[in-house]
């Protein structure tokens, strides 16, 4: 490709991909080779700069290319022998330049339509996963100075290979807490109860991860657990012997 007298090598690259890159003035107009020419040369042909417009031209087919010869030039104009051939061929030049350039302001709209596609994949590409994290947040109104939230929300992007897979959230649920273990116990048909074993809690402690545990859960059952379930939680402390001297906090290390 040629662009203000340089050469560029751009094998195998969309002519969108390239301009989103290059500082184009935004009145530029596009100019349409036609597909034949895609046999010896890129989608983009070359970018000129003439009496302050710039042209950008594509091996691409545009609305003059699509539509049927006839309306423009008879057929087989050119095969009837006539005394002024050169005369005749000017003729049929000067009628595709006028109609390729009626046609022009048309394909130059369309190009800058996909243009404008192409600049907006740009902008995701270059933010990443922060895109897709911040609509995350906003929907679902994390706390992010939860210490569990914080562990959880890097892996909302993965949710949808995760959900459901009880072993895998159950192992990952072990790990968020630091519990001695996680096990579920089904309620009902649809019921599913998490119980997180967390030894030696003080009760501050214990009412202080039970109030972290409630936003937390709420994220957890919306991102990774199947929607026609239902799902509570318990924090147990089932080792610790009855005794009036220790911290009794009921349903945790206390039953009657």
């Amino acid at each position: 490709m040629n662009s203000l007298n340089k050469f560029i090598d751009v094998k195998n690259i969309k002519a969108e991909t390239l301009i989103s890159l290059l500082d184009l003035p935004e009145d530029f107009r596009l100019q349409a080779e036609g597909i034949f020419s895609r046999n010896y040369s890129e989608d983009l042909i070359k970018i000129e700069k003439d009496e302050d417009k710039t042209t950008v031209s594509l091996s691409r087919d545009g609305i003059f290319h699509l539509l049927p010869q006839g309306l423009f030039v008879q057929e087989n104009h050119l095969k009837v022998r006539h005394n002024d051939f050169e005369k005749k061929y000017k003729e049929l030049k000067k009628q595709k330049k006028e109609a390729l350039s009626f046609f022009q302001p048309f394909d130059t709209v369309y190009f800058k339509l996909n243009l404008e596609l192409e600049q907006k994949l740009n902008d995701f590409a270059k933010n990443g996963n922060n895109i897709f994290i911040d609509a995350f947040l906003e929907e679902t109104a994390i706390e992010t100075d939860n210490i569990y939230i914080s562990k959880l929300k890097k892996l909302i992007p993965f949710a949808s290979q995760m959900r459901g897979n009880t072993p895998l959230l159950t192992d990952m649920l072990q790990k968020i807490t630091s519990a001695e273990k996680i096990e579920t116990k089904k309620i009902k048909p649809l019921h599913t109860r998490f119980i997180i074993h967390k030894e030696n809690l003080t009760k501050e402690e214990y009412h202080d991860m039970d109030k972290n545990l409630i936003p937390f859960f709420d994220l957890f059952c919306h991102w990774f657990l199947p929607v026609e379930q239902q799902y509570d939680y318990r924090i147990k402390d089932n080792k610790q012997p009855f005794k009036l001297e220790k911290s009794l906090i009921l349903d945790y290390n206390t039953h009657l």
